[in-house]
C-alpha cells in the first residue's frame, strides 16, 4: 500500500500546485488586459472558478501522467494500444454502456448531495474545463487506478477480486464528492475486471470517455431546471423503467460472454496498460 498511499500523495499535491498556478496566471492575464481590477479580485475568481479548476485539472493530469510514464508505473506508446484486439474493445462497449446506466439510475435513487455540481457546470462551458472532464480526467484516471494501482496490486500476487475492489474502493473515495462515490466505486469495479481480463486500461479508458463527455455536453447544454430532472423525469417512468430492465439484461449478458470469450488473465509481470 505505500506505492498506492504516495501516488495518491502526488496526485493531489500536482492538483493543488496547479490550481495555485492556474489561478496566478488568468488572474495576471486579467490584470494585464484590463478586463480585471484589483477590487474585484475575488468577485472575478468566483466568475472564472470553471477556468481556473480546467486549467488546473489539465495541467496536473499532464503532470501526473508524465510521473506515471517517466517513473514507469505504466507503459504508454504505440505497443501498448496494439495489446487489446479490437474486437475485445467494440465487445466491451455494451457491457459498459449498459454498467453507466444502471450506475446513473441507482445514484439517482440515493439522492446524495453534489457538492461540486456547480463547479462542474462552470468547467463544462469552458474549453479548458471541458477537456479536463471530457478527456483529461478519463486518461489520467484509467493510467493511475487501473493501470498503476490495480497493476500494482496484481502484480505483487494480491487475488484478483480484492485487487479490483481495493482499487475501486480508492477510486470511489478518491472524489470527495458523495453523489460520485457509489457511481465511482460501481465503475472502478467494471473498468477494474476489464482492466484484469485484458490486461490494459484501454476499454476503461474508452467507457470513462464516453460517460464523462455525455455527462459533459448535458451539462453544457442543459438548462439548470433540466439540470434537476431524473432520468424517470426526463423519459417518464414507464420508458425509464424499461431501459433500466433491458440494460440489467445487457449487462448480466454480456458480463457472461465476455467472462467466456475474452482471452485467459494475462500474467502481470510487465507494466502494461
Amino acid at each position: 500500500m505505500k506505492q498506492t498511499i504516495k501516488l495518491i500523495f502526488y496526485y493531489f499535491a500536482y492538483q493543488l500546485l496547479f490550481t495555485f498556478l492556474a489561478g496566478g496566471i488568468l488572474t495576471v492575464a486579467s490584470l494585464m488586459d484590463g478586463t480585471m481590477d484589483l477590487e474585484n479580485l475575488s468577485y472575478e475568481a468566483g466568475r472564472n472558478v470553471g477556468l481556473t479548476t480546467g486549467l488546473a485539472m489539465v495541467l496536473s493530469g499532464l503532470a501526473m501522467t508524465w510521473h506515471l510514464v517517466h517513473y514507469r508505473y505504466v507503459a504508454f506508446n504505440k505497443e501498448t494500444w496494439r495489446q487489446v484486439p479490437l474486437k475485445n474493445i467494440l465487445l466491451s462497449i455494451p457491457f459498459i454502456v449498459s454498467a453507466l446506466f444502471i450506475s446513473s439510475m441507482l445514484t439517482e435513487v440515493m439522492d446524495l448531495p453534489n457538492l461540486m455540481e456547480e463547479t462542474f457546470i462552470q468547467m463544462s462551458h469552458s474549453v479548458a474545463g471541458f477537456i479536463s472532464l471530457a478527456i483529461m480526467a478519463p486518461l489520467v484516471e484509467e493510467l493511475l487506478f487501473r493501470g498503476a494501482i490495480e497493476g500494482h496490486f496484481l502484480r505483487r500476487g494480491m487475488r484478483p477480486k480484492y485487487a479490483i475492489l481495493v482499487s475501486a474502493l480508492i477510486f470511489g473515495i478518491i472524489h470527495l464528492n458523495p453523489m460520485q462515490i457509489p457511481f465511482a466505486f460501481f465503475i472502478g469495479l467494471i473498468f477494474g475486471w476489464l482492466y484484469w481480463r485484458t490486461g490494459s486500461v484501454i476499454p476503461g479508458m474508452i467507457g470513462h470517455f464516453l460517460n464523462n463527455t455525455v455527462a459533459s455536453l448535458v451539462m453544457l447544454f442543459s438548462t439548470p431546471e433540466e439540470m434537476k430532472q431524473t432520468t424517470v423525469d426526463y423519459l417518464g417512468a414507464g420508458p425509464a423503467y424499461a431501459l433500466f430492465a433491458l440494460a440489467v439484461v445487457v449487462f448480466i449478458g454480456m458480463f457472461f460472454y465476455l467472462n467466456k470469450n475474452l482471452p485467459a488473465a494475462p500474467e502481470y509481470v510487465e507494466k502494461t496498460v
